[in-house]
């Protein structure tokens, strides 16, 4: 998963943009970004907000890396 984290970077306006080839495991199904790929807040991509759902998997991961 730790490789999963390193494909993506959140920019300040909350912007997330793809920087190395990705396969996101959603509930809704599996989505396959490509680099330079960018998800906004709100904008839904395949039926998902892809920048709140990477928002809470890296909350997710924080709170794991505290607690480790």
């Amino acid at each position: 998963m730790e490789d999963f984290f390193n494909c993506f970077r959140r920019g300040p306006s909350g912007t997330w943009v793809c920087l190395a080839s990705a396969t996101i495991e959603h509930p809704k199904g599996r989505i396959q970004v490509t680099p330079g790929t960018s998800f906004s807040p709100g904008t839904s991509f395949m039926g998902v907000d892809i920048a709140a759902w990477l928002d809470e998997q890296f909350a997710d991961k924080e709170s794991w890396k505290k607690q480790g």
